[in-house]
C-alpha cells in the first residue's frame, strides 16, 4: 500500500507537491511576514512584520517583541501551541538574517534562519 499523504505540502519550483515538515512551513511563513509591509492587508496588520523586523537593533541579541508578534500572528491564523523566539544571526552581504527558533511540547526546537 502507497505511503500514506503527510501535510503540509508545498508546490516546489519545478510543479511538483513535496512534503514539509510544519516547523519548515512556519519559518517559510514567517519568511513571508519578515518580508511584508504592515499595511499590504489592511484586514490583517498583525501580518506584516517587516517594520518591525527592520527597528530592530543589530546588537540586541534576543528580539523578543518580534517572538511575540509572530506567536500573535500564528494564533490570529489558528496555529497554537508553538513559542517562538527571534535572535540577530549573520545574514549575506546587504541583507539582515534572523534565528527563528520554534518550540512544540514534546518535541526537539527547531531552528532555521530567515533573510530580509
Amino acid at each position: 500500500m502507497a505511503d500514506s499523504l503527510a501535510l503540509p505540502l508545498v508546490v516546489d519550483a519545478n510543479g511538483q507537491f513535496r512534503r514539509e515538515s510544519q516547523a519548515d512551513s512556519i519559518v517559510s511563513l514567517v519568511g513571508v511576514m519578515a518580508n511584508t509591509h504592515s499595511g499590504f492587508w489592511p484586514h490583517a496588520p498583525w501580518f506584516g512584520l517587516l517594520e518591525l523586523f527592520e527597528e530592530s537593533q543589530m546588537q540586541v541579541q534576543e528580539l523578543p517583541r518580534i517572538g511575540d508578534a509572530i506567536s500573535n500572528a500564528l494564533v490570529q491564523l489558528g496555529v497554537e501551541g508553538l513559542s517562538v523566539t527571534v535572535h540577530n544571526a549573520t545574514g549575506e552581504y546587504g541583507s539582515r538574517a534572523f534565528k527563528i527558533t520554534i518550540r512544540e511540547d514534546g518535541r526537539p526546537p527547531v531552528v532555521r534562519q530567515v533573510q530580509i
